[in-house]
């Protein structure tokens, strides 16, 4: 009778607690259902099948599956020229979730008039009283105006941007643009903004003299000298006006990705240093100027970290062993991931695969917004190249001018000691660059940059 009784509770005991188990998962299912619902409330459509969470920021949703942040989101749809973008990235986040600026229609640049009044002036005072021998075009604009009172200042972005690549004639290409009439100079050619100054927490460079990153309005007081010319000019001026950046690091450079802890794991960056331009300029210019990549290379090696030792035989050196590399890096990772994740050895290798970089671009911008042109083109006959490309920053022809002033920042003379590379070096580079060409010339659509001798 004892057995039977204790048999008799123990069974009740369980009966209760499947009971009690059924109910909190029946509990949980419900409000799983109600969590997914309003989670789904919070994912917008980007295009047919991929969807951007407004609740957290942090995933990408598609019909059938969900997508690592990895992968590179691409956009086509010109109806919609502000897409909401996805990244774990907070810098991202935030600013691709800003307002966007609406430019004024009277002004070909793309300006508007800002909130605040007083920042552009404390701005300049501060350059004027603090660094006037670096800033004197900027200081001899603002120093005689008149203070304006109670009025907000116009603030502007760059018309158009030069964005690789470096040791290609860059700059020479970017100071003879600048020459033309209608051309505003910001403070200067390479703000390096989008690649780097705005990760100065993360990175330690040249370019980052502090660990704080600069801000969207530190860039856009880039451009402070430009907007004042624009503000003061008459109404056929300001339909001719524009002002630019040459930041050689737009294209290419995204090791800052890696930077960032939430992102220290992904094979391949989320986004592109292209989707915050377009972002914040959806009609920008984009303008590149492309130089056989060996020889790009060299004088790149020549050209920085000057207090080296050069020889061809060193630079044959760390060739050989960057080639290596990056062979390495594609047995274990994808062909993006070694192009951006950063330079192989000692030479900066990977700024050469131009076909990477541009067809990653062209997912973002139409064809129609890039002006590309070769090195060897453009010395050939600059005359001919600042035509097209005046045409097609629909600037006004300027006959020879661009051939007014001399070649800039040519090979300097200790590096011309040090003489060419080797034969053998020459053959690496070339067998290595050769598939990156082939399919940069099909992408263009043009034999030229096959680079072939």
């Amino acid at each position: 009778m004892y057995s039977r009784l204790k048999n008799t509770v123990v069974n009740g005991m369980f009966q209760r607690y499947y009971a009690i188990l059924a109910t909190l998962i029946l509990i949980s299912i419900i409000y799983g259902l109600i969590f997914t619902s309003m989670y789904l409330k919070t994912i917008t459509k980007i295009h047919n099948n991929v969807y951007f969470n407004h609740f957290n920021g942090t995933q990408m949703h598609s019909k059938d599956k969900w997508i690592g942040n990895s992968r590179l989101l691409k956009w086509n749809d010109t109806e919609h020229p502000h897409p909401k973008w996805i990244t774990r990235s907070g810098p991202f986040v935030q600013l691709l979730k800003m307002k966007t600026p609406v430019f004024l229609p009277g002004i070909k640049n793309p300006c508007w008039y800002g909130d605040d009044d007083n920042r552009r002036e404390i701005w300049i005072q501060h350059l004027c009283n603090k660094f006037k021998s670096r800033n004197t075009n900027l200081c001899s604009i603002y120093s005689p105006r008149k203070k304006p009172k109670n009025i907000r200042l116009l603030r502007c972005l760059p018309y158009f941007m030069l964005i690789g690549q470096p040791k290609s004639g860059s700059t020479d290409l970017f100071y003879r643009i600048m020459k033309h009439p209608d051309v505003l100079s910001g403070i200067s050619k390479e703000p390096h903004w989008l690649p780097r100054r705005r990760h100065c927490q993360y990175l330690d460079t040249e370019y980052c003299p502090s660990t704080d990153p600069w801000t969207l309005t530190e860039y856009i007081d880039y451009f402070n000298s430009a907007a004042e010319r624009i503000h003061d000019s008459n109404n056929t001026q300001r339909m001719n006006f524009i002002t630019g950046e040459g930041s050689q690091s737009t294209l290419w450079d995204l090791q800052w990705w890696w930077k960032f802890p939430e992102n220290k794991n992904d094979e391949e960056p989320g986004l592109l240093n292209a989707h915050l331009v377009r972002h914040f300029l959806p009609d920008v210019k984009l303008l590149v100027i492309l130089r056989n990549p060996v020889d790009r290379l060299y004088s790149d090696y020549l050209f920085f970290n000057p207090d080296e030792t050069k020889s061809a035989e060193v630079f044959h050196s760390r060739v050989s062993r960057s080639v290596a590399l990056f062979k390495d890096c594609l047995m274990t990772h994808s062909l993006r991931h070694c192009a951006y994740k950063g330079k192989c050895g000692d030479v900066r290798l990977t700024i050469g695969l131009y076909s990477v970089y541009l067809e990653d671009w062209m997912t973002v911008f139409p064809r129609k917004q890039f002006f590309i042109t070769s090195l060897d083109d453009y010395s050939k006959n600059q005359t001919l190249v600042a035509s097209k490309i005046f045409k097609f920053l629909r600037l006004r022809d300027v006959d020879n001018y661009i051939n007014r002033n001399p070649i800039l920042n040519q090979r300097k003379l200790s590096a011309r000691r040090v003489g060419e590379m080797f034969n053998k070096t020459r053959v690496i580079l070339e067998q290595f660059y050769k598939p990156f060409n082939q399919a940069l010339s099909t992408l263009l659509n043009d034999s030229v940059f096959l680079w072939e001798t």
